[in-house]
Formats: structure tokens, sequence, C-alpha cells
């Protein structure tokens, strides 16, 4: 389904006015092929006008509902409020908060924490879709108490270890200027070889050109296929070397800190996933992403979240 640029969130309420306009979009997303009957694959039904989340099978009479196996399953909150929601966490570069979704949409406190949850576990990068010819990773360390005395990558229970690895492109070959292409981003347990190793692999296309720091977890890269180069640097000088994983880094700290007020390592992963997903589409519809995302995936139980 191709989705038009938006002009701004009253352009959006107006695509989206009502509870009748998103089961629509929910249908249209949902069937983008047409409706088809899981009993007995008939292609047409009827919309119960008593139940309007509901399409009967004309043949069968076999009913679904338009939000079962999404991320809207089972839902007894107003979809306007989750398309709404939906947008304000897609379309502000700092995110929002649960307290600020509860609070612009009139709605519970725990209403909307399990609103953005759900939200954030529909968003992930798809596999196929690998970082490409130059490459800039580092890890960083996230949460926890400092250690005084200590510093590099000596860390304690309470932190998390992040990877991130971002494509650097030229924004014009002429002049040699660098931007930052897509991104992958993971929480990961250890920063030893293996799992360094796993997470390139995983993400970054096979021969491309990896720069990082000295660390010796990363040794394993170049018997990976991967034309690896680690620079020994520390302090100020690896931001040097690495520049664009460097800011990114800030700008995440600074996002999970004054957005969020601070992210549990429980929960850590999920918005990384966010800020990740919103990076990489930073120059296209996100909201009509994250809207295809919502009602095409599953979605996570508060028992999943809290156990």
């Amino acid at each position: 389904m191709k989705f038009a640029m938006s002009n701004g969130i009253l352009s959006f309420i107006r695509k989206y006015p009502d509870e009748t306009a998103c089961i629509a979009a929910i249908a249209k997303l949902r069937w983008a092929d047409g409706f088809s009957c899981s009993k007995c694959g008939s292609t047409k039904a009827h919309h119960l006008k008593s139940r309007p989340r509901i399409f009967e099978c004309s043949g069968c009479h076999h009913q679904h509902s338009v939000t079962a196996g999404t991320v809207f399953h089972k839902t007894r909150t107003d979809l306007t409020k989750w398309f709404l929601a939906a947008y304000m966490m897609a379309s502000d570069k700092r995110g929002v908060s649960a307290m600020h979704v509860s609070r612009e949409l009139g709605m519970r406190y725990d209403t909307a924490w399990l609103m953005c949850h759900k939200l954030r576990a529909a968003l992930f990068e798809r596999n196929g879709f690998e970082l490409k010819n130059f490459i800039e990773a580092d890890e960083t360390f996230y949460g926890g108490y400092r250690e005084k005395g200590l510093r590099g990558r000596s860390k304690n229970d309470k932190k998390a270890t992040v990877v991130l690895a971002v494509e650097k492109v030229l924004a014009k070959k002429g002049n040699r200027e660098w931007i930052a292409g897509n991104a992958r981003i993971e929480v990961i347990e250890s920063a030893d070889a293996t799992t360094l190793t796993d997470f390139m692999t995983r993400n970054v296309a096979p021969k491309a050109r990896i720069i990082t720091d000295g660390w010796r977890g990363y040794n394993g890269l170049k018997d990976a296929g991967f034309k690896h180069h680690g620079v020994i640097a520390s302090g100020p000088a690896a931001g040097e070397h690495l520049p664009m994983v460097h800011i990114m880094f800030s700008n995440l700290k600074a996002w999970l800190n004054g957005t969020h007020h601070g992210v549990s390592k429980k929960h850590l992963h999920r918005y990384l996933r966010e800020w990740n997903y919103r990076f990489n589409r930073r120059n296209g519809p996100v909201a009509e992403f994250v809207l295809n995302r919502l009602a095409t995936r599953t979605g996570i139980t508060y028992q999943a979240l809290v156990g």
C-alpha cells in the first residue's frame, strides 16, 4: 500500500477522524489484496453495523475481527487514540513519553504506558536490509551507577551494553562530505568477539568496510569476511576517528534521559527499537509506516512486558 506524504497532524486527523475511518484503514492494510475468509476462502464479506470491527464472510458466515492478530487485538481503547499515539511517537524527533501520551490523549498512565510499549514492540527492522559499504561501529554502556576510578568497558550488573553500527554515505562526492545512512542498534550481553561478530554478520553486508576502535572484541571481523580497520584511540581521540557513531550515542542518551527520564535495562531494547526505526525512516512518512506495522503484526501482551 502506497502512502502520500503527510502535511502534519491536522492532515492526519482529517484522514483518520473517527473509529470508522480507522477500521477502514486497518482493513485495507490487513487485506491489501482484498478480503479472504480464513475458513472457506471466500473473497466477499459484509460489515456488521452493530459491531463495527467485525466483518462476516458472505459464504460461510464466519466472523473476522479486523483487529484480531494485530497490535490492536482486544483493545477497548478508541482506535483514534491508537492512531494519534502512533503519529506522536513517529513524528516527533524527540519521541514521546507515556506521561505525555496520557496527558494529551486523556487516558490513564498505565494504559498509555502499555500502548506505547505495544507500539514499540511492533517496530523492528526486517531481515535482508543490510548496512553497506562504509560502516562506523562502537559500543557504549547505559544505565547503572558510575564506578569510581574505573573507565572504559568495565561495568556493573545494572548497566546495559549497547552496540551501534551506522553507514557513512557521501552527501557530495566532490567535497567528500559524509552523512549518516541507515543504522542498527542492539542490546548485547557482552562485548566479546563472538557477540560482536554475530551482530555484524546479521546486520552488515559481506565485504563491507568497518571502522572501529582498537577493542579486541572486533578482531574476528576479518575472519568473518569484513574489511576491518581498528583504530587504537581513547578519550576525545576516539570521537575524532568515529565521529558519527559517537554523536548518535550522545543523541540517543539525551533522548532516553530527557524524554523518558531514564529507561530500565529490562525495557531498553524496545526503546532502542523505536529510536532505530524512526531514525532509518527519518526522510519518509514514518507515521504511515508505523500504522502498517500495527495492522500487520501481532502485539506483545502485558504479561510478556512485565514478566
